[in-house]
């Protein structure tokens, strides 16, 4: 798309996609009428980005997807099964044969489910289908989040497509993890996913998300939100994986609330070359609840990662923790900011920032924000940024690892204390990513 697009065409276009949408979805009159509020914000809503300056070069085509044609992993076509028999979802399939839903670019088109999982009250299923069948989803779907709050949040209201509503009923406990893949194969897409959670009373789920692309893609958005809500007692671990290549823009918005002693454990494991990831999750904390931030960055080539996250202890006792490890090569940015609101007695609150300089032109940035409005709160913030120290490469060296192999195992134990809810299956992976971008295999 042109860089001269003015607001005026961008907003025709963007109410064609709407059009486009509906009628593809058939979806109900209260969707569309929320993807208009989207439109009517984009105008006037607030935008300050600093390395994607101009939005309207990325467009979500309301494309048709064949759903009813896959029905197994080996349906799918062959370049993105390569892209997932990289990642070993194959075999994760097989190992759990629980849940699996593949989003390629504007559409979900391979959802796999046991249905006598859907009896016992565990649903997952794509957005789109969810809004028709499922009356709760309009309960909560925007609900986190104004169209109205910036242009990626009134663009995304607007061209939302796919994701998916996962629903666990109370007193389940899933023992196994879910998993959701996101695939962007076309150059100048925004791939606009929403995610719904709802865990119900004393109910634990695990969602994995992964996400890559084929090295070709050129410039495309991935714009995903997520609204997560726990009720009393739940558990909800949500670990996102991704992988992009160079020249793919992130920005994934999260938000949740968190209930009377319930807890969250939001896992982000960025290892690819992407041009950019910003993202600035809010969490809401009820009594005695808690929630835990995790962020695991592998920088590399020019890539710009901004991390933030706010969490709002608003109830007693409640509980929060910011942490982030990064590895900074080439002439990567990692950023990361995080704000703890002690609003309530009895609440604790740190955050964390770890980092290790691979590069002269290597950069690192850390924001904490303790903010306390009760005067028994408990909040700290620390921070290390530095190199890998020569005694500890000599040190490996004279047990017979070469420095290459030295420098590979001190990243991996830098990095690992924080991939403690990822399976091992993708772990295994990750460090062979790790090693190669290392070595300089990447």
């Amino acid at each position: 798309m042109s860089e001269t697009l003015t607001i005026k065409d961008a907003k025709a276009i963007i109410e064609n996609q709407i059009e486009e949408l509906a009628k593809r979805n058939k979806e109900p009159e209260w969707v569309t009428k929320l993807r208009y509020k989207g439109l009517e914000a984009f105008e006037t809503a607030p935008y300050s980005d600093p390395v994607l300056p101009n939005l309207l070069d990325f467009i979500a085509k309301a494309e048709e997807v064949p759903i009813s044609e896959i029905r197994s992993l080996e349906d799918l076509p062959p370049e993105m099964k390569a892209l997932l028999d990289r990642l070993g979802i194959s075999e994760v399939e097989q190992k759990y044969i629980a849940g699996l839903a593949v989003q390629s670019d504007t559409g979900v088109i391979y959802n796999e489910f046991l249905k006598q999982w859907e009896k016992k009250g565990l649903i997952m299923t794509s957005m789109e289908e969810a809004v028709k069948r499922f009356p709760i989803v309009k309960e909560h779907f925007m609900k986190l989040f104004s169209p109205g709050e910036n242009k990626l949040t009134a663009y995304h209201t607007a061209v939302w497509n796919g994701g998916v509503f996962l629903y666990v009923k109370e007193g389940l406990k899933v023992p196994f993890p879910l998993h959701l893949f996101f695939l962007i194969q076309e150059s100048s897409l925004a791939q606009a996913p929403h995610i719904v959670i709802l865990a119900e009373k004393n109910s634990e789920v695990h969602l994995i998300e992964g996400c890559t692309s084929p090295v070709l893609v050129k410039h495309s958005l991935h714009l995903d939100m997520t609204e997560a809500y726990l009720h009393e007692g739940a558990s909800v671990k949500l670990s996102v994986l991704q992988n992009w290549p160079e020249y793919v823009h992130t920005r994934p918005m999260t938000r949740a609330k968190i209930g009377k002693n319930a807890q969250f454990i939001n896992t982000t494991v960025g290892l690819g070359s992407g041009k950019s990831n910003i993202a600035n999750p809010k969490y809401w904390v009820d009594e005695g609840g808690y929630v835990e931030l995790n962020g695991i960055l592998l920088g590399q080539k020019d890539f710009y990662v901004d991390l933030g996250g706010e969490m709002y202890l608003q109830g007693k006792g409640a509980r929060g923790i910011n942490a982030s490890k990064a590895v900074i090569m080439d002439e990567s940015t990692v950023i990361t900011r995080g704000i703890i609101h002690a609003q309530a007695p009895k609440t604790k609150g740190h955050i964390s920032c770890d980092a290790l300089l691979m590069s002269d032109k290597a950069k690192m940035e850390t924001y904490p924000g303790l903010v306390s409005r009760v005067d028994d709160a408990e909040l700290s913030h620390e921070a290390a940024i530095g190199k890998i120290k020569e005694e500890e490469l000599f040190y490996l060296m004279s047990r017979g690892l070469s420095e290459e192999e030295a420098t590979q195992l001190i990243v991996r134990g830098f990095l690992e204390p924080l991939l403690k809810d990822i399976p091992m299956e993708f772990v295994v992976e990750i460090r062979k990513i790790i090693e190669l971008a290392v070595s300089g295999g990447m």
